[in-house]
């Protein structure tokens, strides 16, 4: 039977990853999906908006005037935001989703913290402890994290992580972090820049932007001798029958001072008429056509497999974790030995699927483990990785996928058959699929015929019946 190999490109941090499918619709009048709940959003001073657990902010219309500044508090799963409207958005002022700047050396903290990303975006990486002759530091995190050096060197600067061809910001995700830089018996290292936060902006009817809309990454923390890298840009999606920008759109990445770079961020900009569109940075990716933007929304997003972590050393992971240094979601009992097991819970996604998985330690290297076949059915199968985690410090878990598709059973795009299907999530967000064909040609699937959709939908039913 004739079969392809899927890339499936999974980007994320924290205990749990979600793989999540957005299957379309066919093509109906554009709704951007807000209920309207929140009313008119009208800020007259500089405020900051406390995202609530899904990060979907449901107005009537939002109007950010000359001047006014709107930032967003986090929530605990530091989802990117999602700002509806059933009306006009009209930006004036700046919404700010930057991510914050590594911290310098120091020569009176233990530790130097990875600086926190922009909500959706990954923190960077913590700097050594000080009080040693070479402790060592941490990677940015995220899937395009910054690598860690010691204190002698540079480290990495973040970068988005996605593939080139990732444009259509579905899901949404924010930058990645720079990485660490060791300690030593005089100073804490310097830690890495978070990555620029992620954002959605939709209208049922029009977007006007001659503000600023603004997510850029933190900047990287310096040393004489080593230098932490900076978090990379994140990402910025605007929907709307129509969008005129006269103002300035950016996610762009970090500050560096050492020699490796971090990246910009994403810019994707969907309308049915662009009015003036002046240049973002970087360059946007455009289309004619409205993606879903939320279950509600017109197309709507349809979540089908998923990929989460259930266990680790026989400790159930917590429903909302949080992949954090500062307070671990899973604390192991004392005694408990490497290696240890990390349970792995797959819903439709194909048996004898491998999946990877990635601990990044506080204070010591990444290490890469591969998991058993996936047992059980298509609908709900499990695997298992054994993983070494470092004593006495908190490691931060990361896992990703990649599994077959039986091409027969999928459309021809322009008369060619499917070579490769790429499919994005960070844990808890719709993901979207992109199909490539062998000559490169490359199409979302809501992006299809309604014909098209349904074999596309029909082809993955059929893998799931088999």
């Amino acid at each position: 039977m004739n079969t392809k190999r899927i890339h499936g490109w999974i980007g994320g941090a924290g205990l749990s990853l979600v793989l999540l499918w957005a299957l379309p619709v066919s093509a109906q009048t554009f709704s951007s999906g807000s209920t309207g709940a929140l009313g008119a959003f009208n800020p007259t001073s500089n405020t900051q908006v406390v995202l609530p657990a899904d990060g979907v902010l449901n107005y009537t219309t939002i109007n950010i005037p000359s001047g006014v500044l709107v930032a967003f508090t986090p929530n605990a799963a530091n989802t990117p935001v999602t700002m509806l409207a059933t009306g006009d958005v009209t930006i004036a002022g700046t919404i700010f989703l930057n991510g914050t700047a590594g911290l310098n050396a120091s020569s009176t903290l233990t530790v130097n913290a990875g600086s926190p990303g922009g909500p959706g975006g990954f923190p960077g990486g913590w700097g050594g402890m000080r009080g040693q002759t070479n402790n060592n530091s941490s990677n940015g995190q995220g899937p395009g994290g910054g690598f860690a050096s010691p204190i002698c060197c540079d480290a990495g600067g973040g970068t988005y992580g996605a593939p080139s061809g990732f444009v259509s910001l579905i899901p949404l995700l924010g930058g990645s972090g720079g990485g660490g830089v060791g300690g030593d018996s005089t100073n804490a290292g310097p830690s890495g820049g978070g990555g620029g936060g992620a954002i959605v902006i939709a209208s049922t009817t029009k977007i006007t932007v001659t503000g600023t809309i603004s997510a850029n990454g933190g900047d990287a923390g310096y040393s004489g001798t080593g230098k932490a890298g900076a978090g990379s840009g994140g990402a910025i999606r605007l929907v709307a029958p129509q969008i005129t920008n006269t103002g300035t759109i950016g996610a762009l990445n970090g500050t560096n001072f050492g020699q490796n770079l971090a990246g910009p961020g994403i810019i994707r900009l969907e309308a049915v008429t662009f009015g003036t569109v002046a240049p973002t940075t970087p360059t946007a990716s455009t289309s004619n056509t409205l993606g879903p933007i939320t279950a509600n929304s017109t197309p709507a997003l349809i979540n089908l497999p998923t990929l989460t972590i259930s266990s680790v050393g026989g400790v159930a992971a917590p429903a909302s974790p949080t992949g954090s240094y500062s307070t671990a979601d899973v604390s192991l009992p004392t005694g408990t030995t490497n290696p240890v097991p990390v349970m792995l819970t797959a819903r439709n996604i194909p048996l004898g699927t491998a999946f990877t998985v990635n601990v990044i330690p506080q204070f010591a290297a990444v290490t890469s483990t591969s998991s058993t076949a996936s047992t059980g059915s298509f609908a709900n199968a499990t695997a298992t990785a054994s993983v070494t985690l470092p004593s006495g410090v908190v490691s931060v878990l990361n896992a990703f996928a990649s599994f077959t598709l039986t091409a027969s059973l999928f459309p021809l795009i322009d008369g060619e058959e499917l070579d490769r299907v790429m499919v994005a999530a960070n844990y808890g967000e719709p993901s979207t699929v992109t199909l490539l064909t062998k000559s490169g040609k490359e199409i979302r699937v809501d992006q299809l015929s309604p014909e098209k959709q349904l074999l596309v939908a029909k082809g993955f039913e059929a893998m799931r019946t088999r």
